[in-house]
């Protein structure tokens, strides 16, 4: 059986070392050539710049450990509500509202915030009902028998037309409504 001479070296090396003598000293030197080097580097930038993309994307997304405004430790619940509606912590709403109710502007700001409320909510049910009124008819199959192949269709007997009729009226309505809150 032929050895390569790697084997041999290493089988003579190990040989030495039990015999409690020092094994020949081998250097190995790589030699990398430049464009390697630079598509490596330009690979690690693509693969940083990826990472640094996301960070920049999810930063507004994450709590920060301390308050933007007041450089206090936001640790409680309340501190994370107001950080995700208000850019700020609890502590620096309370200033912020209290400096509304002494120069009288917190119930206008007030009624602002509960109308932005109600149109939110209206503009959900509207679309609520835009993709009920623009479904087609429900129907459903159903395996009834055991023997895998045949199914039972399931047809809804309401109403459709006039269901769809009521969505439309519905969303009317609620068009009043937005247009009265604006």
């Amino acid at each position: 059986m032929a050895r390569s001479r790697e084997e041999v070296r290493q089988n003579k090396a190990m040989q030495s070392i039990l015999r409690g003598e020092t094994p020949e000293k081998r250097i190995m030197v790589a030699n990398v050539d430049k464009e390697f080097q630079d598509f490596v580097k330009k690979e690690r930038k693509v693969e940083q710049d990826r990472i640094n993309e996301k960070l920049e994307a999810t930063k507004e997304a994450r709590l920060p450990w301390f308050c933007p405004d007041c450089k206090r430790v936001m640790k409680r619940r309340l501190d994370e509500r107001m950080w995700y509606l208000h850019g700020h912590c609890f502590e620096c709403q309370v200033e912020v509202e209290n400096k509304m109710m002494i120069d009288g502007s917190f119930d206008d700001w007030e009624i602002k915030k509960v109308n932005a409320n109600k149109l939110s909510w209206i503009r959900d049910k509207k679309q609520e009902l835009l993709e009920f009124k623009n479904q087609k008819e429900m129907e459903s199959y159903n395996q009834v028998s055991p023997d895998g192949y045949s199914l039972e269709k399931e047809k809804w007997t309401q109403n459709f037309d006039e269901l769809k009729k009521q969505a439309g009226e519905a969303i009317e309505h609620l068009e009043k409504i937005e247009e009265s809150l604006k």
